[in-house]
């Protein structure tokens, strides 16, 4: 195959040019680096948001206590206060079931909490709320639930009443791996790893839609000058093969540029999340280190993955638009590949979200295959289920895909540029890749 690196050079420099200049990549850019904001300040925004919305519970009582349960019910659940003191609920007394019911469907409360018992003499709960039983409010209050029937079965077991504050007091708690850290080796941060799996999962959809949308670039281009008969006049000048590298690495230089266009914002917007967080929060607050999960590590990852995952599809794309004489014809023609990233882009993203455990034997091996390791092990990568020898293991692998889908794709592109008004079956696809050449 003829190459050329000033031909190559030449497509390349045109089609990252005309790309550019379009109204829609300019819109994309926006959106991107907007969406890359959003990420990474989005766990702040939620701080935000929720800082100063404390939920406001009514406590109904309808039997003898031996204890003040809104007050005991601020020692615990309140207890978690947010940097400016506030905890997530404001307890009243209600006097009357009825009336706390009405200003709970008026909007006035946001829950009410009725306090009865049981045939047992245990105390039982109602949790009157517009909200289902596992939004936030009613899961809290289960919980609070917990601590005023517990409080109660004690005091009446004999338990001394003066030191029923000191059982508010949360126990010290840490989360390790199954190995233990070695001898000045730092613990293994649990909290950032879910951070990171979070933030993985926003990187795999971006990864997904920069993939399928540069693809499909790459095929329309092919497509577009092979309706209008440019090709023919482009294959005077210059090989299929130097057409075809020019026209992916030049839209997958447009697709470089839009991520150095998204990744610096993202960066400056992380490395100022603390000035952020004390400027919208207080002083008091920090976002810490699961706050987006960014990390260099995570975006020389993603960079990777996502320069060789768009080169291996791109080819693929750049041959499959060669086969077609329409514009229109391009969606049928990369349904199949769009079908295998589609595969692969949702098993990760359950993986990332806990559906599927990340250290599935099967998961852990798909994360090496072509065609799908790029969203899987970016997936794991994320959630620390994977290290940097992982990542260069499956990146060696598809370098080794990238460069047979290159010799077949690149033999089917010279084959299918020229044809018109066809509509190549299987047979044709391999005749056209694999037939010896003179």
């Amino acid at each position: 195959m003829r190459l050329r690196p000033a031909n190559v050079a030449t497509i390349a420099r045109r089609e990252y040019l005309v790309r550019a200049r379009t109204r829609s990549f300019r819109v994309a850019t926006v959106f991107v680096v907007a969406a890359a904001i959003l990420v990474t300040l989005g766990p702040l925004a939620v701080r935000w948001f929720d800082h100063d919305s404390t939920a406001k519970v009514g406590v109904h009582v309808g039997t003898t206590l031996a204890f003040d349960p809104v007050a005991r019910l601020d020692a615990t659940v309140n207890l978690p206060a947010t940097p400016d003191g506030a905890g997530p609920f404001t307890f009243s007394t209600v006097a009357d079931a009825a009336v706390g019911r009405d200003s709970v469907a008026k909007g006035d409360l946001s829950a009410m909490l009725d306090i009865t018992r049981d045939p047992a003499g245990d105390l039982a709960f109602t949790i009157v709320s517009k909200d289902g039983p596992t939004l936030r409010v009613p899961t809290l209050l289960r919980q609070a639930s917990s601590v005023l029937a517990t409080t109660d079965r004690l005091l009446r077991g004999g338990y001394p009443a003066d030191q029923l504050s000191a059982l508010g007091i949360p126990p010290a708690v840490t989360v390790e791996g199954p190995t233990p850290a070695a001898p000045g080796e730092k613990p293994k941060d649990f909290a950032g790893e879910v951070g990171g799996a979070l933030t993985g999962q926003a990187l795999v959809i971006f990864l997904f839609i920069a993939i399928v949308l540069y693809g499909q670039w790459v095929a329309m281009s092919v497509a577009e000058e092979k309706s209008s008969r440019v090709m023919e006049i482009v294959l005077n000048a210059a090989s299929p093969f130097e057409l075809l590298a020019g026209k992916v690495i030049g839209v997958g230089a447009l697709g470089l540029t839009q991520y150095v266009a998204a990744m610096v914002p993202a960066v400056v917007a992380f490395l100022l999340q603390d000035r952020i967080a004390s400027l919208l929060l207080g002083a008091a607050a920090s976002t810490g280190s699961a706050a987006s999960g960014l990390s260099t590590g995570l975006l020389v990852a993603f960079a990777v993955l996502f320069v060789l995952g768009f080169l291996l599809y791109a080819v693929l794309y750049a041959a499959a638009g060669s086969l077609v004489s329409r514009v229109e014809d391009i969606n049928s023609v990369v349904a199949p590949m769009t079908m295998v990233g589609m595969a692969g882009y949702f098993i990760a993203v359950y993986t990332a979200s806990g559906l599927i455990p990340a250290d599935a034997g099967w998961v852990v091996v798909l994360s090496y295959v072509p065609f799908v390791s790029p969203y899987l092990m970016l997936s794991r990568f994320a959630a620390g289920q994977a290290g940097a020898l992982d990542l260069a293991l499956a990146s060696g692998l598809l370098v080794v895909a990238i460069v047979v889908c290159l010799w077949v794709a690149a033999r089917i592109y010279a084959a299918g540029v020229l044809t018109h008004g066809q509509k190549p079956g299987a047979r044709a696809l391999f005749t056209a890749a694999f037939a010896s050449r003179r």
